[in-house]
């Protein structure tokens, strides 16, 4: 599986833990404009991939929690079609 897979959610289940993830332990300064550590980033973005929904809790991600707010933009960066579609960027411009 990939983290930009087709799912028949309205919302990927990826987004949906981390945002709820966010909301519960993220309320810092800057959660989506500072990045998480890499290492971090990728490692839950792998246990994503294959276990379908990680324990957010682990001391790692709460200790990076910008690591889980990183997996967010990650996730709308690689979507195929930006969610500011290609056909309605003049519009948006």
């Amino acid at each position: 599986a990939q983290l930009t897979n087709n799912t028949c959610s309205l919302v990927p289940q990826v987004l949906k833990s981390c945002t709820e993830f966010i909301e519960k332990h993220g309320i810092v300064d800057g959660i989506y404009r500072l990045s998480g550590i890499a290492s971090n980033i990728q490692k839950l973005r792998h246990e994503f991939d294959s276990e379908q929904i990680p324990d957010l809790t682990k001391d790692i991600y709460i200790q990076d929690i910008h690591c889980v707010g990183s997996l967010c933009k990650l996730y709308f960066r690689e979507l195929p079609n930006p969610l500011l579609t290609y056909q309605l960027y003049e519009k948006f411009s």
